[in-house]
């Protein structure tokens, strides 16, 4: 393990006793105050004098909730953010210290909440102000316009500073203002969360012992091995990258039962980053009612590893995070063809300045379009049981593929290692689409003289 590893670790291990202390807190400014002041001191640790870019940020985006319209808080919010952490990763052009890692994640999550909370303000000012929006039978929260103080406690919070998960400024005052977390049971949703950790936290150790993932980065003795070792190399270090990733997003989420952070009653149906999905005030909650904690779930190891398809496999991976791409850049997306590449794009964007990502995140689309091409001309009932098992043997190959770019980072390391295999992955897409196209079933014309022959026999 690295020592950003070992501190990423402690860090989510001191939350876990902190969170149980403010869930059995029964006033709200007790608890808004503590969880800010655990966040604000964590920041200021991690981050040194880059924490300055996060005051710039909230700053900024405060002023526009506060001085610009519903109507366009939200777009200039997006402008806003995702052009400051443009300028905050490309500092050292403009004489400025590069960002640490810790002050990368830590703004890159505050990028979506600042961007999320407008959002917020916007959609519950367009249902209030727009008729058509009220009268849908969608349940749609309404918040109190957030003032700034309510701005800096929500992005402050210690709850998911660091690894997420991603959650509603809704769902932040809802645990602040709920005077029963103390009652919320931990003990059946935290072994839940927990029961995968052993195994992933054992293989984990394993590969970051056994793999030396800086040799991909280098023109050095790992471009050297044979062809095969370069191509099932990727199979271990997509191994390893994931269940790092499963280690650090299942503590996270443990940090939010613990605090009891988007707990909600079962009967109000909530979902990953939404929240509830039922208006509380249109049924009865019980005094003794279970709850869940689907709000902050924000990774589902079982789906990522054993689904078949690429995209049900990638809506189980961050999926806060996800939830947030969809809501805020797909479905908004004028062009509904481009929605993918522009969701894609932005998530790129986001992730960093690194040209990786974008050689990574941009081949997404043509996989998925691939993917659906082929099920459709190969997919039927009587073989769907095998097809979906070929199915996931080559789309972990294309997961394997493309989180390289998340090790690497840079597009000329990335480049050097999809070139050392022949560029394998986008061969099979490529030839994948073409198969799928040559053999995908014609669609008969309505029109056609011969099937309306054909009908009459």
């Amino acid at each position: 393990m690295s020592t950003d590893e070992l501190v990423y670790l402690l860090m989510l291990l001191i939350s876990l006793p902190i969170g149980y202390f403010v869930k059995r807190l029964h006033g709200h400014r007790e608890k808004t105050f503590i969880s800010t002041g655990v966040g604000v001191f964590m920041t200021i640790v991690l981050c040194g004098p880059h924490c300055l870019h996060t005051v710039v940020a909230i700053c900024g985006t405060i002023i526009i909730l506060k001085k610009a319209t519903w109507q366009h808080c939200h777009t200039l919010s997006f402008i806003f953010n995702f052009g400051y952490i443009t300028f905050f990763r490309a500092g050292a052009f403009f004489g400025l210290e590069p960002p640490t890692g810790f002050s990368n994640v830590i703004m890159l999550l505050m990028t979506l909440k600042l961007v999320g909370i407008s959002f917020e303000v916007h959609d519950m000012e367009k249902a209030v102000n727009s008729p058509e929006e009220g009268n849908k039978k969608k349940y749609r929260p309404v918040i109190e316009s957030p003032s700034g103080e309510d701005v800096v406690h929500y992005c402050f919070c210690f709850v998911g500073l660091l690894t997420g998960p991603y959650f509603k400024f809704k769902t932040f005052k809802d645990w602040i203002n709920n005077d029963k977390t103390i009652d919320v049971p931990l003990k059946k949703p935290l072994l839940e969360k927990v029961k995968p950790l052993p195994v992933i936290a054992g293989l984990f150790l394993v590969l970051s012992y056994s793999l030396r993932i800086d040799d991909l980065k280098e023109d050095g003795t790992f471009y050297q091995q044979p062809f095969w070792y370069r191509l099932v190399y990727m199979v271990f270090a997509f191994t390893y990258f994931r269940m790092r990733m499963y280690a650090a997003w299942i503590l996270s989420e443990c940090v939010c039962v613990v605090s009891a952070l988007g707990a909600y009653p079962v009967e109000l149906k909530a979902r990953c980053g939404q929240g509830p999905t039922v208006d509380p005030k249109s049924i009865e909650l019980s005094e003794d009612c279970d709850y869940d904690f689907e709000t902050i779930h924000n990774i589902d190891p079982h789906k990522c590893d054993f689904t078949p398809t690429f995209r049900d496999a990638m809506r189980g991976w961050n999926m806060s995070v996800q939830w947030w791409l969809k809501n805020h850049v797909f479905i908004r997306c004028p062009v509904r063809l481009l929605s993918t590449m522009a969701t894609m794009l932005v998530s790129a964007y986001w992730h960093g300045i690194y040209g990786g990502y974008y050689l990574s995140l941009m081949t997404v689309p043509i996989v998925l379009i691939a993917e659906d091409l082929m099920m459709k001309s190969f997919r039927t009932e009587e073989n769907k049981v095998n097809y979906d098992r070929l199915n996931w043997f080559f789309r972990m190959r294309a997961f394997d593929y493309l989180s390289i770019a998340f090790l690497v980072l840079t597009g000329e390391a990335l480049m050097r290692y999809w070139r050392s295999i022949y560029f394998v992955g986008h061969v099979f897409t490529i030839i994948f689409i073409a198969v799928a196209l040559l053999k995908r079933p014609k669609r008969r014309n309505k029109e056609d003289p011969t099937a309306s022959t054909e009908k009459t026999k």
